[in-house]
């Protein structure tokens, strides 16, 4: 179901007419958790599906919990009633930039929590001349760079968080 709900996102990314600037490394299979910043870039360029978007078990347990919600109530659709890549129904993407922030490691006297290093991937652009920014929050794993959270900001949807929208909706 986590496949449906990322292959639905990035399918309405490759039908909406998608303007992106174009994507030089297109993360495979082979190399696909290696560098958030080719994920979040390939994602704009609808050049992936949602297996190339690898994520923590925190996250992959929400859209589980969300499936598993729908499925109980009978709900056709989710509470994510957008996509949250692009902060909109349609996308129309102008001005895309995408910049990357490594956050330091912090000692939290944990060895199983001190080796992991995190990214910030800040896609900030235009969707049909509304200034939008969406933050990917990126932590490395034993087995690769894991999607942790998103942040979206802009206008009319104002300040949303993935997570918690998944886990209280709207």
């Amino acid at each position: 179901m986590i496949r449906f709900v990322f292959a639905f996102s990035v399918t309405l990314l490759a039908v909406s007419p998608v303007l992106a600037q174009p994507v030089k490394d297109v993360p495979t299979a082979k190399h696909s958790a290696d560098d958030p910043e080719i994920i979040v870039r390939s994602l704009y360029s609808a050049a992936v599906d949602g297996d190339a978007l690898p994520m923590t078990q925190r996250l992959e347990s929400l859209f589980l919990m969300e499936r598993d919600y729908l499925e109980a109530k009978g709900y056709p659709f989710d509470r994510l009633d957008f996509d949250w890549i692009v902060n909109g129904q349609d996308a129309l993407i102008t001005e895309l930039a995408i910049e990357t922030m490594e956050v330091p490691m912090r000692d939290y006297g944990d060895e199983a929590v001190d080796q992991f290093d995190r990214k910030i991937v800040t896609a900030s652009f235009k969707n049909f001349d509304s200034p939008t920014m969406i933050r990917y929050y990126w932590v490395r794993e034993r087995s690769g760079w894991k999607l942790d959270d998103v942040i979206g900001y802009g206008e009319g949807r104002g300040i949303w968080t993935l997570s918690l929208l998944l886990a209280y909706g709207d």
